[in-house]
């Protein structure tokens, strides 16, 4: 009983926390007056927040280790979020030191936040692997529904493609910014959005009955869909020739923020654990 009022309390704080920091960021970024120093602020609060959940993952992996599914899941989500800090680092810098506000094309830096992707996805993969399917007609159910959805949204919002990228030989590539290759790696971000979307959905239907269990891998599914949110929205702004940083700037430092608390919990309390443990089976030996 102990423990289980520990875990109930410390939940509720870090519900709090999480939510309240959201909030108190997010609103100090959006009352700024002055759009230039916003997008400034925006962009530090962002690799302030990636910056801490990069550092809670690598505790995690040093703590735990890479032995095991679990093991593995940390690392994989360690590795994620690293190579996403990595780019945020790359804006920053493009930002303050390039004077770069937005990219128009392609750059090294979305071949980070690919990679990235496709880490996480090998974290929720492993993470399913754990977890039993409580009831299969219904979360088959569920995902085709959101995959369905999610497909539709996308055609009306994509369709019809910009002149613009389809002329790509008519049109001087360095007037209009962008070209037919750009939009192709583009639209792999739905995708991988969707590939994150469908295992996250398909966890937080199944996850066990002891939440303090459950916990890590809600928040941690959580910050993955509000990524998905924010990169469809920036997509489709960029396909229709509007694309800003802002407001979706504001759903990665929120994603950044929650998954800072997923890897809270998996430090407090999982990793812990399974240290206590391990120190315990080498006594027992001994």
């Amino acid at each position: 009983m102990a423990n289980e009022s520990n875990y109930k309390k410390t939940l509720k704080y870090l519900i709090i926390l999480i939510v309240s920091s959201i909030i108190a960021v997010d609103l100090f970024i959006v009352l700024i007056p002055d759009a230039h120093t916003q997008h400034a602020i925006a962009i530090i609060s962002l690799n302030i927040t990636g910056a801490t959940a990069t550092g809670l993952g690598v505790i995690a992996v040093l703590r735990h280790g890479i032995s095991g599914s679990h093991g593995k899941s940390y690392l994989f989500l360690t590795i994620g979020i690293a190579l996403w800090f990595a780019a945020d680092l790359g804006i920053m810098y493009s930002y303050f030191v390039l004077n770069v506000d937005e990219f128009k094309q392609i750059t090294l830096l979305d071949m980070l936040w690919l990679g990235g992707y496709l880490f996480l996805i090998f974290h929720l993969i492993s993470i399913i692997r754990t977890i039993r399917i409580r009831n299969l007609s219904i979360t088959l159910t569920i995902i085709s529904a959101v995959i369905i959805g999610f497909v539709i949204v996308n055609l009306v919002s994509f369709l019809p493609i910009p002149e613009s990228f389809l002329n790509n030989g008519e049109i001087d590539a360095a007037k209009k910014g962008y070209g037919l290759s750009d939009l192709v790696v583009t639209i792999l971000y739905p995708i991988l959005d969707l590939c994150l979307i469908v295992p996250s959905i398909t966890i937080l239907l199944n996850i066990y009955r002891e939440y303090h269990h459950s916990v890590p891998w809600v928040l941690a599914s959580v910050s993955l869909l509000v990524n998905a949110i924010a990169d469809n929205g920036y997509t489709n702004d960029y396909i229709n020739g509007s694309a800003s940083a802002l407001p979706w700037d504001l759903f990665y430092i929120a994603d950044f923020i929650i998954m800072s608390g997923a890897l809270f919990w998996y430090n407090r309390y999982h990793i812990t654990d399974y240290i206590s443990k391990k120190n315990k089976k080498n006594e027992y030996i001994n």
